[in-house]
């Protein structure tokens, strides 16, 4: 193989992983109709899909009883009340524990999933302003 089949490869193999990567934070609507200005909505966001060694990952599993698809990292959300179903998993001993995390956002803000986690274990999962 030449030098140019070597780079065509290596090119590929570039954008497979930028593409995954991309995928990985995609921001997923969790209400229907139009899409509602900035000010008028809330974005909730857990770890990233590809984790790239973690040693936590927290990941939005349901939201409101909606499923959410396996490549978001974000929701967006209205303002209000919403139920959040997580899962956090420990990457030292490979433990996963799935919470419920009542949430109760304001319009136009941003928020954040985090792990309250030893090497071992979940201990709590909760919702911080970002």
């Amino acid at each position: 193989m030449g030098i140019r089949g070597k780079s065509a490869i290596s090119a590929t193999r570039h954008l497979l992983v930028l593409a995954v990567l991309m995928a990985g934070c995609a921001t997923e609507r969790v209400y229907d109709g139009p899409s509602l200005p900035a000010g008028e909505r809330a974005i909730v966001r857990a770890d990233p899909v590809v984790s790239a060694g973690l040693p936590v990952q927290i990941r939005i599993r349901r939201v409101d009883g909606r499923e959410i698809g396996l490549s978001a990292s974000k929701v967006e959300l209205p303002a209000g009340s919403h139920v959040l179903l997580v899962d956090c998993r420990v990457a030292e001993s490979g433990s996963l524990r799935r919470f419920t995390v009542d949430a109760e956002l304001a319009s136009g803000r941003d928020y954040r999933l985090v792990a309250d986690a030893t090497a071992r274990n979940c201990e709590a999962v909760r919702l911080i302003d970002d």
